[in-house]
């Protein structure tokens, strides 16, 4: 017969990896200042001239370019892993590590998570060209761990990214809000994205598990301006 404390035990069960990073964080009284894009960045791309699979296509190259404008490490395409969403209704919009394996790439290697997704512009909109155009949308977590505090080096930092993500846009040339970066889970979206380590799998999950959640998550997946055809997210990481 299974004893209470038993069924307790199992049920409070918390990964080794989850509980370090939880006693590490001090206590909520002490107040040091947020940390820009400790929940997550998003950066919009207006492309020009793109359909889906071009797009999803370039999505392991737009990874290592931020990569690269974040700080020096040299990653390959192949080190890079690429999980795409299903296309199917009932299935499973979006596709990601275990648990256990986003706990151990946040926490313990600070890489890097990028969801990625892809929307329509408005039919009336010049850029969908009257052939459906597309443009892309990406939701990173843990860039905060790689940027400088230093308010300069932080903006030289961030055009760098837009820099090296340009020429994905195909645009003749770098145009103003062609490319734009925003703090995730500030303002009004101070509660509706408060993410952690702990709770990111959970954030991530919410097209499946709280579709209606208004977050940043929800925004990518959700492709409003031509809501019959509702594309998979796309979840890369550095292995």
């Amino acid at each position: 017969m299974t004893s209470w404390k038993t069924i307790k035990s199992k049920s409070s069960y918390i990964n080794p990896i989850e509980q370090a990073w939880n006693e590490s964080q001090l206590p909520a009284s002490i107040n040091l200042g947020a940390t820009p894009y400790t929940n997550g960045m998003l950066i919009s791309i207006s492309n020009r001239n793109c359909q889906y699979e071009t797009l999803v296509s370039q999505f392991k190259e737009m990874y290592i370019s931020i990569i690269n404008a974040l700080y020096e490490r040299n990653i390959t395409r192949w080190s890079v892993q690429k999980l795409v969403g299903c296309w199917d209704y009932g299935k499973d919009k979006i596709r990601l590590p275990t648990h256990e394996q986003l706990l151990d790439l946040v926490i313990k290697k600070k890489n890097i998570i990028m969801v990625a997704g892809v929307h329509n512009y408005k039919k009336d909109d010049p850029r969908s060209g009257g052939r459906e155009y597309c443009h892309s949308h990406f939701y990173l977590y843990n860039v905060h761990h790689h940027l400088p505090n230093n308010p300069v080096d932080l903006a030289k930092t961030i055009w760098n990214i837009e820099k090296n993500l340009n020429r994905y846009a195909k645009v003749p040339k770098r145009l103003q809000d062609t490319i734009r970066i925003t703090e995730v889970g500030v303002g009004e979206h101070t509660f509706t994205d408060s993410v952690n380590p702990t709770n990111l799998y959970e954030y991530l999950r919410s097209p499946i598990d709280n579709p209606d959640a208004p977050n940043v998550i929800n925004y990518i997946a959700n492709n409003r301006h031509l809501p019959h055809i509702q594309y998979p997210l796309t979840t890369l990481y550095h292995k």
